[in-house]
């Protein structure tokens, strides 16, 4: 069953329910956005459904709610970050702002940060550098939970990837995607909804394929799309993460970690090319708009009705949430609810953002 929330109210619902877990009021409001919006976008897996677990954490001693960014190195075109042990999309919105400014000035800009946790969907941040007129990146690690060509076991994790360019009357290019064949926050959902998965998404904890999604909280081991390429982007993202950015390096990273005293040291990287060094901004969006217009007007496949560029659909899915609310499915609805209960808010608010 799906429900509908009028976006801004939603935001404000979910932004209280953060600050009651002790998180500052503008890191709430920036986790709320990053999530509804993702909900927007029909990225459920990486919507409001990801609000309990990072109060579990909280509330766990393993995230520091009010934990300050702080500033390690930075230069013109560059800044080297850490979350200092707390939540991983404030630190993130943060960082992608000050990168963005710096690449205003100059022809790149790449940030680090280190020390961090799990930072929601990678195309949030790379979008916000396409919306200023940059060209964006965004990736982070997780601890291991996809097997490597020819293994039975978890040896990298599903390593978000994303980027964006300003599209002019397309809006943007955005593109986003996890190294495994989905996001594992898909079969946390298919298991919520009592669902089987497909063959093919995940082994069991003995290396045997399973439609099983209960089996994703039983040592589950993720497969990487298209086999040794989604591997050897995955081995990518931690060379631009962990290794350049100093934080945990494949089993040293513990994601969703709830152990007092330890931070997960999760590590994202994020990269901001301006176009107005590169011929102009305005020849760039041109010629994007170019490419999009011919790769639209392409020979359409039997059976297909339109030919999609990236982002496209999330763009659609986004202006229908702001004109019709954001869908939320019962496993996200319970998972938000959830996140109230456990710091004690009256979920009877959030009842009010019903547009249904």
């Amino acid at each position: 069953m799906i429900a509908r929330f009028e976006p801004e109210c939603l935001k404000k619902f979910a932004a209280e329910v953060f600050q009651q877990a002790g998180i500052p009021a503008q890191d709430a409001e920036m986790i709320s956005r990053v999530l509804v919006t993702t909900d927007m976008r029909g990225v459920h897996s990486h919507g409001v459904v990801r609000a309990a677990r990072y109060i579990d954490c909280i509330q766990a001693g393993g995230i520091k709610s009010a934990a300050e960014l702080e500033i390690i190195e930075e230069s013109a075109s560059h800044l080297r970050v850490s979350a200092a042990g707390g939540l991983g999309i404030p630190a993130s919105v943060k960082t992608t702002e000050k990168l963005i400014e710096k690449a205003k000035q100059c022809p790149i800009a790449v940030a680090t940060v280190n020390h961090s946790d799990h930072y929601g969907a990678a195309g949030y941040y790379a979008m916000r550098c396409a919306e200023e007129g940059l060209i964006g990146f965004s990736m982070s690690n997780t601890c291991p939970l996809a097997a490597v060509s020819g293994g039975a076991s978890a040896g990298i994790g599903n390593n978000p990837f994303a980027y964006a360019c300003p599209a002019g009357k397309y809006r943007a290019i955005l593109f986003d995607v996890c190294m495994s064949v989905v996001a594992s926050g898909k079969i946390e959902i298919a298991s919520k909804e009592h669902k089987k998965i497909p063959f093919g998404w995940i082994l069991d904890k003995d290396g045997n394929p399973t439609d099983d999604p209960d089996q994703i909280y039983n040592g589950a081991v993720m497969l990487p799309f298209g086999g040794h390429k989604g591997y050897g982007i995955a081995a990518m993202v931690e060379m631009m993460t962990a290794l350049l950015g100093n934080s945990g390096l494949l089993s040293g990273v513990k994601s969703w970690n709830k152990v007092p005293g330890r931070d997960s040291n999760t590590g994202h990287c994020f990269m901001a090319i301006n176009p107005a060094f590169f011929g102009g901004l305005d020849n760039f969006v041109a010629r994007t708009e170019k490419m999009i217009d011919e790769l639209k007007a392409g020979k359409k496949a039997e059976g297909t009705e339109k030919i999609f560029y990236p982002g496209e659909i999330e763009f659609a899915r986004e202006a229908e949430a702001f004109e019709k609310g954001v869908p939320l499915s019962d496993a996200s609805l319970n998972e938000l609810k959830r996140a109230a209960e456990l710091v004690r808010y009256d979920i009877a608010g959030l009842e009010k953002c019903r547009m249904d």
